[in-house]
Parts: structure tokens; sequence; C-alpha cells
């Protein structure tokens, strides 16, 4: 699927919408007209313009961390063969060379990952954490937007899979640098003509020809020649006549080893690390933000397949006028409709007893709890005119009109009251239907 795909335009608008001012337009008739405004906003430049431009710096910065990765493969084997007039390369060292810190990496790898199985951490590693900063670098010289850059990272690269993605990643980076160092091997041993030699001091000879036939056991299937015994003995370091079968069995030792245990390893493990990140990218659970906005436009799209009889609504209707205002009292009917009382610190009203609920909004877990859900049905917020309005309850109160469509602002205070044109005034902005009730004495 092309990039930007629809879960991340999503994700980009719920982030948007609860770190900025940017809000989807409220009159789109479904999800993905509405997230083409991504595409116009700002005019300069749109923010989704800037989120593409994001995941292709990061995946140039992956593509740079693997070239280097094979530049340093091909340049730490010809050291190996630097055989001088002696012609003979050690096979211990080559394979320290090639696979002694793959295979350590490799260990410690696997210790890691299964020891932090079962554990959420948000740890990016360094590899990650670099490749992020480079990102950031360059998108600050970019100009985009700080919020689409935090945006894209908070997408890119989620807590929950983020062991994955650097798993992928250095798995990758691995698996170029060992293929470029048996493409090396393999252009060296072409062209020259060495004798493969082993010693060692601790070391018996059994052992090291028991270390051997181990490794050969895999190549072994795939019907390669590989030394013997007699060729293994022959290669020991103060025997100096080694015949070119022997040679040709160790080279051929030399690249199946590298390859089976270094290079296939690398690449599995690299397409399995990536499937599990995008396994777990694909089953990670919608922010509230965002499935707020999938059940806007939901609504949206159930309302415009539903013809409503305006003589049924005659009252509702007239109830409201163009711009959002009702200086009218409210009907009986509304005292038993459902209510929710914001940031409210006094007892429940005693006129809210018919009610058919009364729900608090103090706390920030009810807050968002109440933004997750939707309800065609009329639904009153009551307010104290003695507090003012925040940035925080504008931010609420923003979300909340695009989430119910029925739903209406009760100013409780009269005309006296401190903060009772800066509650009109919000929800005017925030185009919700209000009206003032007046305390009784």
């Amino acid at each position: 699927m092309t990039f930007p795909t629809p879960s991340a335009k999503l994700a980009l608008a719920a982030w948007l919408e609860t770190h900025t001012n940017f809000r989807l337009s409220a009159h789109a008739n479904d999800l993905p007209s509405a997230l083409k405004e991504l595409d116009t906003s700002p005019k300069s430049i749109s923010y989704l313009a800037q989120f593409t431009m994001l995941k292709r710096y990061f995946n140039r910065a992956i593509l740079g961390l693997l070239v280097v990765s094979l530049f340093l493969g091909f340049m730490a084997v010809p050291p190996a063969f630097a055989t001088g007039q002696s012609n003979q390369v050690n096979i211990f060292w080559l394979f320290i060379i090639l696979l002694g810190f793959h295979a350590l990496n490799f260990v410690v790898w696997f210790v890691t990952m299964t020891a932090t199985m079962k554990q959420h951490t948000e740890s990016k590693g360094i590899l990650l954490s670099l490749l992020i900063f480079l990102n950031r670098k360059i998108s600050k010289h970019s100009h985009i937007n700080t919020d689409v850059s935090s945006a894209y990272i908070h997408w890119q690269c989620p807590a929950h899979s983020n062991k994955w993605l650097i798993s992928s990643i250095s798995h990758g980076a691995w698996g170029c640098y060992l293929l470029a160092g048996w493409v090396m091997t393999l252009l060296l041993l072409l062209t020259n003509q060495v004798n493969f030699v082993w010693e060692t001091t601790l070391l018996s000879d059994d052992a090291f020809i028991q270390l051997t036939q181990t490794l050969s056991i895999i190549p072994q299937w795939f019907g390669i020649s590989l030394p013997n015994q007699l060729d293994i003995l022959a290669s020991r370091v103060d025997l100096m006549s080694q015949t070119a079968a022997t040679r040709q069995h160790w080279a051929n030792f030399l690249l199946a080893s590298i390859f089976i245990y270094g290079v296939l390893p690398r690449l599995i493990f690299t397409f399995i690390c990536l499937a599990m990140y995008h396994f777990k990218r694909a089953t990670q659970p919608l922010s509230t933000q965002e499935k707020i906005i999938q059940n806007r436009y939901r609504q949206q799209e159930s309302q415009s397949r539903n013809i409503l009889d305006a003589d049924h609504h005659k009252n509702s209707a007239s109830a409201m006028n163009t711009n959002g205002t009702n200086n009218e009292p409210l009907a009986d009917s509304a005292l038993s409709q459902h209510w929710a009382l914001f940031e409210w610190s006094h007892a429940k009203p005693d006129y809210l007893s018919s009610a058919r609920s009364v729900s608090l909004l103090n706390s920030r877990e009810e807050q968002d709890s109440f933004l997750a859900s939707s309800s065609d049905e009329p639904i009153y917020i009551l307010v104290n005119a003695e507090q003012s309005p925040d940035r925080g309850t504008r931010r609420f109160f923003s979300r909340v009109s695009m989430t119910y469509p029925s739903l209406f602002m009760v100013i409780s205070g009269d005309d006296n009251a401190r903060f009772v044109e800066d509650w009109q005034r919000l929800a005017r902005e925030t185009r919700l239907h209000f009206t003032q009730l007046k305390q009784k004495d």
C-alpha cells in the first residue's frame, strides 16, 4: 500500500487535533473526505506533504546505514588476506573477523529479546535514537513543523513495536556487512591463490578437527566439497605442502560458513522482525482521539442516510438559531435528558433530580471517556459561570462539539456572574448551542 496510508493520515490528524488548533472539517461526509484537509492546510506546504517528506528522510537514513554497513564489510576482509610472500591465510582469524562479532551480537540480541519479551518499554535504543536524531535535524533545516515531526515519530516508532523496528534495522545492517564480506572473500579467492592454515597454542589438534567438522554439518547437506580430516591435518601452519584440492575444500568451507551461519540467518531474522513490526503496528489499538474522529464521521454518515421529518422535530429546530445561540429558557423536557457537570465542585443541583443520567466531567479520565463515546440524543453540559474557561476547557469543547451532534452548553449563573461572556464566547467559537440557566434563590 502506498504511503501515506489511511491509518497514517488518521494518526497525523489525531495528533494535530490534540496538540494544535488544527481541526478536520466538521462538514465532511465521511472520514476520507475529511482527511483530505491534510493535503491543503497550511497553504505553504501541507501537513501531509511534510509528513511524507519525513517518511522519505527516515527511509533514506536507513538506506544510508545499510550502505555504510556494506562499505565496512568490503573493507574488513582485505586486511585478513594480507598474506605477503607466504600466501598463507589463518582460517581462525578469518572466522573471527567475519563471524565472531556477528555471533556475539546475535547472542546479545537473543538474550535481550527473551528478557524483555513480556515488558512494555518505550526505549528506542542507540540505533533508532540516532536515526530519529538525524531525522529531526534534517526536518529542522527543511523548515518542517515541529508538531508534524512529533506526530511522525509517534506514528513511526510506537512504544510497543520499537524493539522489532530496532531488531529489523540491526539485522539488516549486519546482513549487509556479512554479504559484502562474503562477496569480497569470493572475489579475493577468485583472483588469488592462498594456502589456508591454522595454528593454536591452547587447543589440541583434535579440538580444531572437531570444531571444523561441526561447522561442516549444515554445508554438507548441500553437497559442497569440504575439508576432510586429512585436509585439516595438512593445513597445520608448520606443514607447507598443500594440494589444490585442499585449498579448494577450505575455500568452499569458508564461503559456505559465512553465508549459512552469517548472511542467511541475518536476512531471515530481518524479514521476521519486519513482519512482527508491521503486525504490531496493524494490531495497535486506536488512541482516544482517533476513535473520536472515527465516531465523528461515522455519526455524520449515519445522519446523512436518514431523512428526518421536519414536523417531528419542529420544536428542537426552532430552539436554536443559525449562530449557535439559544437565549431562551430551557424547555421543561430538557431537565429529563442526559446531563453532564463540567469541572463541577458544588453539589448536584436539585433541578436535575429528574434527569435520565447525570455524569461528572471533572477528571481527565472522565473527559476522555466522554469524548470516546457518541450519541444522537440531546446532551446538556452544565458549566459554572463563576469559573473561567482555560485552554484545556477550550480544547475539550472543541473536540466534544465534533463528537456530539446534539450537545448544549448550559451556563449556570446570573447576568452578574464573572465569566458569563467568556463561556458564551467559547460556545460561539466552538459552534455549540448554549443557553443561560439562572440560579433560583
